[in-house]
């Protein structure tokens, strides 16, 4: 909530010493970053989704919070004008001030209702504000959001006199959580296929070059163009890349991102590493710092969760199958283990007609032999666990029949 508040002079999040990165580090004082203003609009509609499901589930619709708190929950009281720059700066220093040396104990009871209401008008605040405001369009009529300003309170990405400046952060977080409208997904991804997927290694770069004079955005940019944060492959943001696209079903775009990295590090001859997840690859395609924990866990959760797409949703098990023609082998089948609340289940896709994602969709459904129901033309199921947790076997052999 504090985050919601405190923003610059572009009504953004202010940057202060870096987001994501912290090598954007050189623009505390008129930096703002349009890409974590996305990341936490999206959060604020997150948590207002799940205190509503938690009230429902549990049973409660009332919580107690302290009482300096409501200074942000400025919606129960009134109608705010978060247009106003000022008036969030204010709201912010009142609310500072009065915790500043301690709270005063005392507590309010907030029904969830006004809660959720109050998170979830801060986060349509601020994903109408970047739909207008930060969707930049070339003379080209490239289109994509705009990343961040820098210290002298400028945009980093757009139209420039020595050429387009875009980063692939931008995109990902605005994709990532439903910010960007499907057209905007669509635009944004032809653009960093123009502008970030390398010719020569095939991966998607973090940026372009940004110019002269970044020393007043980060010291990042004080590395040579290709290596690190500075227009490297970087396999952190790639793979987010990949997660936002799989989220949003361009299935298609996400899977080419998944073999340009795939190809990179297993490219030994080129990348010099271990197969792997490094770091980086720089503009040669050698692969370096291996290997990164937060690359190899987003991967290996974007594998299963978007690409087999075995997920959980408030305890039940989510099955969508988002995988292409040719990840099935000779016969026509895919198949996926993984853990679901105990249980160790092997999930098996059939798509006999070896049919592409976009044109199939599940047929017939088995647990352990047993067949169950299916929605005509479903893309996805949802498994409840009411039925699930009542099966008395502990490994489960689902079988997915695609047509």
């Amino acid at each position: 909530l504090t985050s919601f508040f405190n923003v610059g002079e572009h009504n953004i999040i202010r940057l202060e010493g870096a987001d994501w990165n912290d090598t954007l580090d050189m623009a505390r004082e008129r930096g703002e970053s349009t890409a974590f203003t996305a990341f936490y609009g999206s959060n604020l509609i997150g948590l207002a989704d799940l205190i509503t499901e938690a009230g429902k589930i549990l049973g409660f619709d009332r919580v107690e919070l302290f009482e300096e708190l409501t200074l942000l929950l400025d919606t129960i009281a009134g109608k705010p004008d978060y247009d106003s720059i000022q008036y969030k700066l204010d709201t912010l220093k009142a609310y500072l001030t009065s915790v500043s040396r301690d709270i005063s104990g005392n507590q309010v009871q907030i029904s969830i209702e006004d809660l959720a209401s109050d998170l979830r008008a801060k986060g349509n605040w601020i994903i109408d504000h970047i739909r207008k405001n930060e969707f930049i369009t070339t003379k080209d009529n490239d289109r994509f959001f705009n990343g961040y300003y820098n210290n002298d309170g400028l945009r980093v990405d757009g139209e420039f006199p020595e050429g387009v400046r875009m980063n692939l952060t931008a995109q990902v977080f605005t994709t990532m959580f439903g910010l960007a409208d499907e057209a905007q997904v669509e635009a944004a991804y032809k653009s960093t296929v123009k502008y970030l997927k390398d010719p020569v290694t095939g991966g998607y770069r973090l940026n372009t070059p940004l110019g002269p004079n970044q020393l007043n955005f980060g010291r990042g940019f004080a590395f040579a163009y290709g290596e690190k944060e500075n227009g490297s492959t970087f396999s952190h943001m790639a793979v987010m890349h990949m997660n936002a696209l799989y989220r949003r079903r361009f299935v298609k775009e996400a899977y080419d991102i998944f073999k340009s990295l795939y190809t990179l590090s297993n490219n030994t001859n080129v990348s010099r590493i271990y197969p792997g997840i490094p770091e980086y690859f720089n503009a040669s395609g050698k692969g370096l710092y291996s290997y990164l924990t937060g690359s190899a866990s987003w991967l290996l959760m974007t594998v299963l969760t978007e690409m087999y797409g075995i997920r959980g949703k408030g305890g039940n098990l989510i099955i969508e199958p988002k995988l292409m023609a040719e990840q099935f082998d000779d016969g026509g089948e895919a198949h996926c283990r993984t853990t679901f609340r105990g249980r160790n289940i092997i999930v098996k896709y059939i798509n006999p007609g070896r049919l592409e994602y976009g044109q199939y969709h599940i047929k017939k459904v088995s647990i352990n032999g047993s067949d169950l129901e299916v929605e005509a033309g479903s893309k996805y199921i949802e498994l409840f666990w009411t039925v699930l947790g009542s099966l008395p076997e502990k490994h489960l052999n689902i079988i997915i029949e695609l047509g």
